[in-house]
């Protein structure tokens, strides 16, 4: 199935909306966590996990790239038949509903304990759904836009960031592997969480016009959001001594926060601010991911219902659920066990499957 030309996303668009994604949700919490598993070799086990998550990466690409402009559903139903295809859609599905609920919740948590703390949940989903339907109405081309438009738009923050460099220690990432390999390989399991929404290719791929340069997109993508990850991670060693890093549940906040301009008091805020845009660039992907899902299960194009269904629920369970730290942390540990399974079991399983089917395939009509 060809995607109408007016769809069709750019390369750029295809890197930056993986980047967009891969960075919403992890950059804040990232530092704290590595420190309390391996100290500030952390930022050695971000490396390996880049290296792992390109390999699933390209292996998506390369599932994708046998059958140019058809969508999941049409390639799982090719390989596996019409209802384990769509059994497994209704899992991606699942799949990308818990992770809009773990998102969504994080973004509201962080912005009622900085921002607004005296703000009703409703009223923050509300106001966070809102942008949320007006650009997934406009389809995958008017997403991607959005997302790069942001990452231009945010593009000083990394600088700010760097500003506390000149309070820096380097003595704190001293000595290089004082624990050893194991601490390192132990916390991988969180740095490769830290990647996910690669996976998301499985969805832009039919779109992307250059297909032939898919590979060399998602690679430039990751390698994007290693750069990211490296820059904020050396910079909250270098700034917190190895044991007061830990302390700390947002570091880049507190990273901030001794910002002081003239005219302006608590930089954080204005700086969070900013950042509820790129939370969004997380958000927003995963909640098409659910509703263009949906639209492949039944076959239908430009269907505006699901994006109604989703929201709708979404804004309706914000009624009853009140988020503290400790339960979005169990949504995002509950997710975090998914996306190794979804994210990086799933592509890998599935390239070695259409690998095997092709050359049985061969072998037979040989």
């Amino acid at each position: 199935m060809n995607k109408p030309m007016s769809n069709e996303i750019t390369l750029m668009q295809y890197i930056l909306t993986i980047n967009g994604i891969q960075i919403g949700g992890s950059i804040l919490v990232l530092p704290a966590e590595l420190a309390r598993t391996t100290g500030t070799d952390g930022w050695i086990s971000i490396i390996i996990a880049w290296i792992i998550t390109t390999l699933v990466s390209i292996c998506i690409v390369q599932v994708m790239a046998k059958h140019p402009g058809d969508t999941l559903i049409q390639v799982l139903t090719h390989y596996i038949g019409k209802w384990p295809g769509r059994v497994c859609l209704l899992i991606w599905i699942a799949y990308s509903l818990l992770a809009v609920t773990s998102l969504l919740y994080f973004t509201v948590l962080v912005v009622r304990v900085w921002i607004l703390p005296g703000t009703s949940t409703v009223w923050l989903v509300f106001l966070l759904l809102v942008p949320t339907y007006m650009i997934l109405r406009g389809g995958v081309r008017v997403m991607v836009r959005y997302v790069v438009f942001v990452f231009f738009f945010t593009l000083t923050m990394p600088i700010l960031l760097t500003i506390p460099i000149k309070d820096a220690h380097a003595v704190f990432l001293l000595p290089i592997l004082k624990d050893g390999w194991f601490p390192i390989f132990y916390a991988i399991k969180t740095t490769i969480l830290a990647f996910v929404g690669f996976e998301l290719a499985f969805l832009l791929y039919p779109y992307l016009k250059n297909k032939q340069h898919a590979v060399k997109g998602i690679v430039l993508a990751n390698t994007l959001t290693l750069i990211v990850y490296l820059h904020i991670t050396f910079v909250c060693f270098l700034y917190f001594s190895p044991d007061e890093i830990t302390k700390y549940l947002w570091p880049v906040l507190t990273l901030v926060k001794p910002i002081q301009l003239p005219f302006l008091e608590r930089f954080e805020i204005v700086f969070l601010s900013f950042y509820i845009f790129i939370f969004s660039t997380s958000g927003i992907p995963y909640t098409f991911s659910v509703t263009h899902s949906i639209s492949q299960l039944f076959n239908k194009e430009n269907w505006q219902l699901p994006v109604y269904i989703v929201l709708l629920l979404s804004l309706f369970f914000s009624f009853f659920y009140k988020p503290s730290y400790s339960g979005v942390e169990a949504i995002r540990h509950v997710w975090g066990w998914t996306v190794y399974f979804i994210a990086y079991a799933f592509p890998v399983a599935l390239f070695l499957y259409v690998t095997i089917y092709g050359y049985w395939k061969r072998r037979v009509y040989r």
